[in-house]
C-alpha cells in the first residue's frame, strides 16, 4: 500500500487520463462515421429527438432509424436537448461525440471508486485505470455517438452506489443507486437485467431488515430534509416512466421490447437495417422465401455494410443447411462465445472491423487465466465486508444472462453464431469484472518486486494493444470527417 507513494500515484494517474483524452479526441476527430457500430442510427434519432420538445412520432423520417417510440429514451432526448446549445460552430456529430467523451470518464471515476471500497492498494489503482483506458473497443466505443455510453455509466454508478451502500448504510447512496438503475432502464433495455440482480442482492443483503423497511424510510426522510425528498421524487418519476414505457409495452403488444414490425406493418419495418435482416433470415428459415428472394430483398437495404452482412448471413445459413453442420449445445457454445467476446472487446466491431483473434489475443488470454487462479486461491467470501463476492455476483450473472438469454437464444433461431455477439455488450459490466481481476491478479503475488513485474507486464500489454494496435492495421476507409 504504501509503493507508489500517494503523490506519484496523482501524477501517474493524470498521465494516464490526459493520454486517454487525446486517443479519444482523436477518435472523434478522424474516424469515419459509417464505422463505429450503430452510430449514424443513434446519431439519426439524437436529431429527431432535437427536433421535438419531448417525444417523436414514427414517420417516414424515422423508418430507417427504427422505432423512435415504445422504445428507452433517455439517451436520445438528452443529445437531441444537447444539440440545441451546440453555439460552437462545430459539426453536430463531433459536438455529441466529444460530450460522449465525458461519459467515459465519469464511467472510469465511478469503476476506481468502486475498487476503493475493497481496497487503497495503490499499485491496484493505477492497473485498474490502465485496463480501463486502453481496452481498445471501449476506448473506441466511447468516442462515437452510442447509447452505450450512457448505458456503461449509470450501469458503474448504481453498481457503486449500492455496494456503498452496503458499506456505510447510507440511505442517500441506496436512493442514488435505485435513480440510476431507473435512469439505466430507461436508456437501454439490456440494462434490465443489470437492475434485476442487483435488487436481488439488495433483498438478500437485506432480508433480516424487511420489517423496519417502513420506519426506516420514515427516519430516513426526516433525517435528510430536503435532499432526501428530492432524491424520493426522482425514484418516483423515474418508477412512472418505466412504468409507462415497460408496461405499456407488454400492454399493448405483450412484450417489454417490441420489435418494428409488431409496432408497424412489415413493410415499413423491411425499411431498418437490423429489422429487415431478421426478417429475410427468418422466412429463408422457414421456408416462405427461396434463396434467391432471399438475396433480391437483401438487396435493398439501403447501407451497403448491413448489406453485406445479411448476404454474408444468407449464404452461412445455407453452406450449414448443406453441410447439416450440428448447431452447438450450451455446454459446448461457451469457450467459442468467450473467444468471439475477447476478439471483439481487445479489436473492434463496427461496420468495419478489427479482430484481435489468435494469435494476438493470446497475452489476454494469459492475463485471464492467471487472474483465475489469483481468485481461485486467493478467494475469501467474506473479505471486505463481502463486496468482491457482490461483485462477482453481478458480474456472473449478467455474463450468463447474455450469454444464453440474448446471444444463445438468438444463435438457435438464425443458425448463426455471429448475429448481435460483440464485446461491447459485456460493458455494462466491465467496471466490477476490472475490479475483480486488478485485484486478485496482483493479490496472487506476495513479493514488492513480483507485484511490480507483473503490473508492468499487463499494463505494457494492455497499452500495445489499444493504439499502436489501431493505428498498426487501420486503413484509410477508417478515416473521414465526420457527417454535418
Amino acid at each position: 500500500m504504501g509503493f507508489p507513494s500517494s503523490h506519484t500515484l496523482k501524477w501517474i494517474l493524470i498521465v494516464l487520463l490526459m493520454y486517454f483524452g487525446l486517443r479519444l479526441v482523436f477518435f472523434a476527430v478522424t474516424i469515419s462515421p459509417n464505422v463505429p457500430p450503430d452510430e449514424v442510427i443513434h446519431f439519426g434519432i439524437a436529431k429527431i429527438y432535437s427536433e421535438v420538445p419531448f417525444l417523436p412520432e414514427n414517420s417516414s423520417k424515422t423508418y430507417e432509424y427504427g422505432l423512435v417510440t415504445d422504445i428507452p429514451y433517455l439517451y436520445y432526448w438528452i443529445m437531441g436537448r444537447l444539440l440545441a446549445v451546440n453555439i460552437f460552430g462545430i459539426q453536430d456529430l463531433l459536438f455529441l461525440r466529444l460530450l460522449n467523451i465525458l461519459f467515459a470518464f465519469v464511467t472510469i471515476y465511478f469503476v476506481w471508486c468502486m475498487l476503493r471500497l475493497l481496497t487503497d492498494d495503490r499499485l491496484t489503482q493505477i492497473l485498474l485505470i490502465v485496463a480501463m483506458t486502453n481496452t481498445i473497443m471501449f476506448s473506441f466505443l466511447s468516442a462515437s455517438v452510442s447509447y452505450d455510453n450512457m448505458t456503461n455509466l449509470l450501469a458503474a454508478m448504481a453498481v457503486y452506489y449500492l455496494l456503498a451502500f452496503f458499506k456505510h448504510r447510507s440511505g442517500n447512496m441506496l436512493a442514488a443507486s435505485i435513480i440510476c438503475q431507473l435512469a439505466g432502464s430507461l436508456t437501454k433495455n439490456t440494462f434490465l437485467p443489470l437492475a434485476l440482480v442487483m435488487n436481488i442482492l439488495l433483498l438478500i443483503h437485506e432480508f433480516r431488515n424487511i420489517r423496519a423497511i417502513p420506519s426506516a424510510l420514515k427516519d430516513y426522510v426526516q433525517a435528510s430534509g430536503k435532499r432526501g425528498l428530492c432524491l424520493m421524487f426522482a425514484i418516483l418519476v423515474g418508477l412512472s416512466l418505466n412504468v409507462q414505457l415497460y408496461g405499456g409495452n407488454i400492454v399493448h403488444y405483450r412484450k417489454l421490447d417490441p420489435g418494428m414490425s409488431q409496432v408497424l406493418s412489415p413493410e415499413i419495418a423491411m425499411q431498418y437495417r437490423i429489422n429487415a435482416r431478421n426478417m429475410i433470415l427468418t422466412a429463408l428459415k422457414v421456408g416462405s422465401i427461396s434463396l434467391d428472394t432471399a438475396l433480391e430483398m437483401a438487396s435493398h437495404i439501403k447501407r451497403a455494410s448491413d448489406r453485406r452482412s445479411t448476404i454474408s448471413f444468407i449464404y452461412q445459413y445455407e453452406v450449414n443447411k448443406y453441410k447439416k453442420v450440428p448447431l452447438l449445445n450450451p455446454l459446448e457454445y461457451i469457450v467459442p462465445w468467450i473467444l468471439r467476446m475477447m476478439a471483439t472487446i481487445f479489436g473492434i466491431l463496427g461496420h468495419i472491423s478489427m479482430f484481435n483473434n489468435w494469435p494476438t489475443i493470446m497475452p489476454f488470454v494469459a492475463l485471464m487465466m492467471l487472474t483465475g487462479l489469483g481468485t481461485l486461491i486467493r478467494w475469501r467470501a467474506r473479505e471486505a465486508g463481502g463486496l468482491p463476492t457482490f461483485l462477482a455476483v453481478i458480474a456472473v450473472f449478467y455474463g450468463i444472462f447474455l450469454m444464453y438469454a440474448v446471444n444463445y437464444r438468438l444463435y438457435l433461431h438464425f443458425e448463426n453464431f455471429k448475429i448481435a455477439l460483440q464485446g461491447r455488450y459485456i460493458f455494462p459490466v466491465i467496471g466490477p469484472i476490472y475490479v475483480l481481476s486488478c485485484y486478485y491478479l496482483l493479490r496472487l503475488f506476495r513479493g514488492r518486486y513480483t507485484r511490480l513485474g507483473v503490473f508492468v507486464a499487463t499494463a505494457i500489454i494492455f497499452v500495445a494493444f489499444d493504439l499502436p494496435f489501431f493505428l498498426i492495421r487501420a486503413t484509410p476507409k477508417w478515416f473521414a470527417m465526420p457527417l454535418k
